[in-house]
């Protein structure tokens, strides 16, 4: 329905809105699509009765709702960290294991919401996220790592 999309039912994402208000669409693949199109757009809300398309900048503050909101966030990316593929960082691990996330976004999403945190790398065969204090000794991966930092 909406190619790179994840859908979360009954969830919004308070701020980090792209537009000064909402926009008009008819149904959740049309706000989807006008994500897409949209540079810096990483996420969205829809509102199913009053049709009401808000694009955002982030997942951050996403929260479970009893509204009709919808929302649909890009699993592949993250406001505000550069994301670089095959790359790992085996060092400056912030917890004591990895933990288990179910994608990028999510993963990145649990660093910026932890202090120190400036680097992660997520593995999408496992979904182990491993938060990380900075870059340095970095390199690079034969396996599925994916680093973020910023």
């Amino acid at each position: 329905m909406c190619g790179g999309f994840i859908r979360k039912d009954a969830w919004d994402i308070p701020g980090n809105g792209i537009l000064h208000s909402p926009v008009k669409q008819p149904d959740y693949a049309s706000c989807c699509s006008q994500c897409q199109a949209t540079y810096g757009c990483f996420a969205f809300t829809y509102s199913l009765s009053s049709h009401e398309c808000s694009l955002k900048t982030s997942i951050d503050n996403g929260r479970n709702s009893t509204s009709d909101t919808i929302s649909g966030y890009n699993q592949n990316m993250c406001g505000g960290f550069v994301r670089k593929d095959a790359w790992n960082i085996p060092e400056n691990d912030i917890l004591p294991s990895p933990v288990q996330q179910p994608d990028y976004a999510s993963c990145c999403l649990q660093c910026q919401a932890t202090s120190e945190c400036l680097a992660f790398t997520y593995s999408p065969a496992s979904h182990k996220c491993s938060l990380k204090t900075s870059m340095s000794s970095g390199g690079n991966s034969t396996g599925d790592s994916i680093t973020g930092y910023n």
